[in-house]
């Protein structure tokens, strides 16, 4: 299997070892059509390298439905060995790595409701994908940054934590910036005024995002009128200030808020 993989010699045993985890996943529930790509290529090159022969300890039901779930994408001429580069390996490792935060955070807000009563895990998924709408030059760190900006406050998730984990020290002190230390006494405003003047662009566009989606009409309108509206305007000013700065920085977002 080794050796029936593309690419260079180098980078070989890592894709055997996601062929690996991924035949794992695929061994009943879920379908191929979930696995990530590079994970897909690397079963279409396996299953198209040892179709009709026979390989021993290999269930042949298995085998021919994996064909026959392959043959259905019609993804064979998609990963031609010409096309797929190192760029389109990194890529797909790179969305591969966000996915894993996207399933962490998922466990760790398991249980935590916002103030409609709705999962809350569902927020920072939210904002994750409002910072790709608004920022879709924001590089990995700020979209780790997204997903993880409440596990500090509300998980009890420590920046060595995160450092374990093995994610960036500028992930980190995004995460750090927007969480509220028990012992700081200034006040919201102060706070945000702070984000503004010294925060990162990337911290201040995911405080942004994360306003923006605080004051989304559609979670407001589960509220109480007083509460939605007192939570409109003490961000309102917030979503203000955020983005003047950063459009003085020459960081403007695309589409709606």
């Amino acid at each position: 299997m080794h050796y029936l993989i593309s690419g260079p010699e180098e980078r070989r045993p890592q894709k055997v070892e996601s062929l690996s985890e991924a035949m794992e996943n695929v061994w009943g529930e879920p379908p191929v059509e979930l696995l990530f790509r590079d994970e897909l290529l690397l079963l279409t090159q396996c299953v198209t390298d040892t179709e009709g022969k026979g390989l021993p300890g290999v269930d042949e039901d298995f085998h021919a439905d994996l064909a026959g779930q392959i043959y259905t994408l019609d993804v064979y001429g998609i990963f031609d060995d010409d096309k797929v580069t190192d760029e389109t390996w990194d890529r797909w490792a790179r969305e591969r790595r966000v996915h894993d935060t996207v399933s962490w955070i998922i466990k760790l807000h398991a249980g935590q409701t916002d103030k409609a009563g709705h999962a809350y895990a569902q927020h920072p998924l939210r904002v994750h994908m409002r910072l790709q709408a608004l920022f879709p030059d924001a590089g990995e760190d700020v979209r780790h940054a997204a997903l993880l900006h409440d596990v500090m406050e509300d998980c009890g998730i420590t920046a060595d934590d995160l450092h374990q984990r093995g994610y960036s020290d500028d992930t980190i002190d995004i995460v750090s910036a927007l969480t509220k230390n028990p012992d700081d006494d200034r006040t919201y405003a102060q706070r945000i005024e702070w984000l503004a003047e010294q925060g990162t662009v990337g911290a201040m566009q995911v405080k942004l995002c994360d306003l923006l989606d605080n004051t989304d009409p559609e979670r407001l309108r589960d509220l109480p009128d007083a509460q939605a509206a007192s939570l409109s305007q003490r961000y309102a000013k917030a979503i203000a200030l955020l983005t003047s700065r950063l459009e003085a920085l020459g960081v403007t977002h695309t589409g709606p808020q």
